[in-house]
């Protein structure tokens, strides 16, 4: 899986193949047919094990955060280290039927964590959920932005993270003054 993952990453999913798998990791072709029907099927796998790692990962962070502003940090973290445009897991989502293997749970995920973001800002803000929503749905899509910028133009992860942080924070303070 690992050395799969570094082909992915390395050569793009139109130049990965079982035929270079082999050669790379050393085994046979049979062997990786042995364990994998196809090369969808062990790309599924790899994305299986890839999104488990992210969640299980952003789980123990927000397990942690106890304030507005370290739920903030592990969500702004989280965007800008899957922005880079060689993540494995975004190559794998890019193919439909690569990403089927995780689409229940990438959707329950994602349900369960924007109940809990727009848990945690309402209950700070004291804004209706509805306004929480709409609160959570904005910082996203900075943070988003944010790091595909950073990305492009080389700013330093702590630097990029901070800044996009107080964005966030200056923009819920600017609710709260009215």
């Amino acid at each position: 899986m690992d050395v799969a993952k570094n082909l992915v990453v390395a050569h793009g999913l139109q130049l990965f193949s079982i035929k270079k798998l082999a050669v790379e990791a050393e085994v046979s072709e049979p062997l990786l047919f042995h364990y994998f029907s196809s090369r969808t099927a062990l790309l599924q796998q790899l994305l299986r094990r890839e999104f488990t790692r992210l969640v299980t990962g952003l789980n123990a962070s927000l397990n942690g955060a106890d304030t507005l502003d370290a739920v903030l940090r592990v969500y702004v973290s989280m965007n800008y280290d899957q922005c880079v445009e060689e993540s494995v897991i975004n190559l794998l989502l890019s193919e439909p039927d690569i990403a089927e293997a995780v689409e229940a749970d990438v959707s329950e995920n994602r349900e369960i964590r924007e109940k809990m973001l727009v848990s945690t800002i309402a209950g700070n803000l004291n804004v209706s959920k509805k306004t929480a929503a709409m609160f959570a749905l904005m910082a996203s899509a900075a943070s988003l932005s944010a790091a595909r910028f950073a990305h492009k133009y080389g700013i330093d992860r702590h630097n990029s993270v901070e800044t996009t942080i107080n964005f966030i924070k200056a923009g819920f303070e600017a609710h709260r003054a009215h």
